[in-house]
C-alpha cells in the first residue's frame, strides 16, 4: 500500500475505535523494526522522527530513508514530523517528502501558537501535507473544551495532541477519558497522545482512552529502553560478540516492544 496521509489513517481509526501507533525511530534498526512488525500483523502505521534527533544522526540520510521504506510497505504508512518546534525542522521534513508534521507551539502563549501554527498549515496544505498541532496546558491549567475548538477552529490542524499521557517528562493530572470524549464531541478532528509509553498504562485504559475518541499514541521511550536492555543482555550472554549480531538481537527486542504496544491499540490485522 505505501505512502499515505496520516489524516486518512487516523480518520479510519475514530471510524473503527483503534489507535494507530506513532512509532519515533531513531536508527535503520528501529526504522526496519517498526516497519518489519507493521507487515507482519497487518497494520497502519505512523513512523516517526523528533526534531529533537536532529543534533543526535544524520536526520538527511534517515528522513530519507523512511519515506523510502514507507513506499515499499505493503501496509499504509504515514511519515511524520514528531514535535517540531521550528520553521527550519518543519521545513526540512516536508522537503524530504514526510507526509505530516507538527507544529508543536505548545510551550507559546496561546495566540502566538495559533499564529505559527496557522503559518505552517497553510504551507502543508498546500503540499497536500497534513500537520498535528499541540495545546495542552494555558497558564497552568488543561485547556478547556472551547479552548481547544476555537484553536482548531483557527489553525485547520489536521489532527490536535491533548493534554493527556505525559507532557514535558510528566504525567497529566487528566487521566479521565470523559475529558477526551468532550473533546470527541466538540471538535471534528482526530486526537493523540503523546508520551504513551512513559504513561505506564494498562491494555483496559489504553483502550478507554481510544473508545473515548484517541486515534493515535505515540511511543518512544520504551523502544529505546527495550533496545538498551537488549543490548547489555546479549553483550553478558556474548561478550566477544560483533557489531552485526548485536544489533539483530537489538532489533528484535525492538520488535517485541513495538509488538506489545500494537495489541494494546487493537489495530493488529486492520489493514484489509
Amino acid at each position: 500500500m505505501g505512502i499515505v496521509a496520516m489524516k486518512a489513517l487516523l480518520s479510519d481509526a475514530r471510524k473503527r475505535n483503534y489507535a494507530v501507533g506513532g512509532f519515533n525511530v531513531f536508527n535503520f534498526e528501529t526504522l526496519g523494526a517498526v516497519v518489519e512488525v507493521a507487515e507482519e500483523l497487518k497494520t497502519p502505521l505512523v513512523l516517526g522522527l523528533p526534531e529533537r534527533l536532529f543534533k543526535f544522526v544524520d536526520v538527511d540520510i534517515l528522513g530519507v530513508a523512511m519515506v523510502r521504506a514507507a513506499h515499499k510497505s505493503s501496509v499504509p504508512i504515514a511519515v511524520h514530523l514528531d514535535h517540531g518546534h521550528t520553521f527550519e525542522g518543519v521545513m526540512k521534513a516536508m522537503r524530504w517528502g514526510f507526509t505530516s508534521v507538527m507544529f508543536d507551539g505548545s510551550s507559546l502563549a496561546i495566540n502566538e501558537n495559533i499564529k505559527r501554527t496557522k503559518e505552517i498549515v497553510k504551507i502543508a496544505h498546500a503540499l497536500g501535507i497534513n500537520v498535528e498541532g499541540e495545546l495542552g496546558y494555558l497558564h497552568n491549567h488543561l485547556a478547556t473544551v472551547d479552548e481547544v475548538a476555537d484553536y482548531v477552529e483557527k489553525t485547520k490542524v489536521d489532527a490536535l495532541a491533548v493534554g493527556v499521557g505525559i507532557h514535558d517528562g510528566k504525567q497529566t493530572e487528566s487521566i479521565d477519558p470523559v475529558y477526551i470524549e468532550k473533546l470527541t464531541e466538540k471538535v471534528d478532528i482526530p486526537l493523540v497522545m503523546h508520551g504513551g509509553s512513559r504513561a505506564k498504562l494498562t491494555q483496559n485504559e489504553y483502550r478507554s482512552y481510544i473508545k473515548s475518541g484517541i486515534a493515535k499514541i505515540n511511543i518512544a521511550t520504551d523502544m529505546s529502553l527495550a533496545a538498551g536492555v537488549t543490548l547489555k543482555e546479549e553483550l553478558a550472554r556474548q561478550p566477544k560478540a560483533n557489531y552485526i549480531h548485536l544489533m539483530t538481537a537489538v532489533k528484535k527486542g525492538v520488535k517485541d516492544s513495538v509488538k506489545k504496544y500494537m495489541l494494546y491499540f487493537d489495530c493488529i490485522s486492520k489493514v484489509n
